[in-house]
Order: C-alpha cells, then structure tokens, then sequence
C-alpha cells in the first residue's frame, strides 16, 4: 500500500528516493514530450545483431516517452554543462560492462540520455550540442535526446546543474532514482536491478 507514512520512511531509507519529487521509486514515471529538437535519429545498419553507424548524418524529430514504453530503460539526464558527463561514468561504463541487449531496435532495454540544453553556461551550447552529437555516433544504438528548453527537467522537478540516473520497468514505474554521483553500492544496486527486470539471460 502506497502511503505518506511509507513514502515518508522510503525518503529517510533510501538516497534514491527523495521527498516533493516528481520522480518516485515504486510509482509511473511523468510523461513528457520534447518537441524542440528532440531524439537524435542517424542513419543505421545492423552488423553482427548490433546497429551501427552507416553515414556520418545526423537528423533530429520530436520524442516522447510514451513510444519506449514496454521495454526496461535507464533514463540518464544530464544538465548541458561541459564535464558533467564524468559525474557518473563509472555508472555508464558498468552498464557498457554489463552488455545488456541493448544493440537492435527492438531490444528489450535502453539507455536513454537526455541533455538539458536549457541549462548551459553562455557561450558553452554549441560546444555541448557537439559533443553530445559526437556520443550518438559512438553508440549508435543508444537514444539521444536534446532538450532545448529543458521540460523534462520540469516535469520530473530535477535539480539544476546536475546529473541524474532514473530506471524504469516496462511500464513506466521507476525502480531507481538517483540525483548526483551513484557510489559504487549504487551502480551495483542499479546494475542488479535491470538485470532482474530483464530476467536471467535476457
């Protein structure tokens, strides 16, 4: 039974589970749709059961949520500040490590990072368009969306300035909610947990 008096001692229990947050462990993630850019779409070819780059363009269409349901995801949401994305590599390398079935279209997980590109240090906005544009190219199988004007931010109620890893079940309930960097029992909760929704093997 979902209550105040049992969120409340999930709040004091677990880092990951903050009190007045949008995003709460055990409950639907927000939707939200990001029109203004959006998911990064390249050009792709399946080699070897993995997608892979075939062509160096890069075409942009508006995203939502809704269409990733039905499959794990790990939505990893960065604010467009340069170095923000070493807060929280070792997470990323562990799921790289991990070799999730992530590598076709129709996977059963996903990673999914989104950038904040309302919230950039002036002058820095194309500099971390570019390099977000570079990571696609790198892992053409991941999603990549580019948030102008930050309404995921909004709708899930994230700190600024900040970095944040949400993993979701199949039906949009968030199982893992973490703001700033995971420590290592962390990263191996989180590890643990995706590979529990997907199942022994995938």
């Amino acid at each position: 039974m979902n209550s105040p008096v049992l969120h409340v001692a999930a709040c004091i229990l677990f880092a990951w589970a903050p009190c007045g947050a949008r995003v709460v462990v055990g409950q639907k993630l927000p939707g939200v749709a990001v029109a203004d850019r959006g998911v990064m779409v390249p050009h792709v070819k399946v080699v070897d059961a993995r997608m892979v780059l075939d062509g160096p363009d890069l075409a942009y269409r508006p995203w939502t949520l809704a269409e990733t349901a039905g499959r794990v995801r790990t939505i990893y949401h960065l604010a467009g500040r340069i170095g923000i994305e070493g807060v929280n590599k070792d997470f990323i390398d562990a799921i790289i490590a991990a070799k999730l079935p992530e590598y076709l279209p129709d996977s059963p997980y996903k990673t999914i990072t989104i950038l904040n590109l309302s919230d950039t240090l002036w002058g820095t906005h194309g500099i971390a368009s570019g390099r977000f544009e570079t990571s696609q190219r790198e892992f053409a199988h991941a999603l990549y969306v580019a948030d102008e004007k930050g309404v995921a931010r909004a709708a899930w109620d994230l700190q600024p300035r900040q970095s944040a890893v949400i993993i979701l079940d199949r039906d949009d309930t968030v199982l893992f909610f973490k703001e700033g960097k995971l420590s290592p029992g962390e990263i191996h909760a989180a590890i643990s947990l995706i590979r529990g929704r997907l199942g022994v093997g995938f």
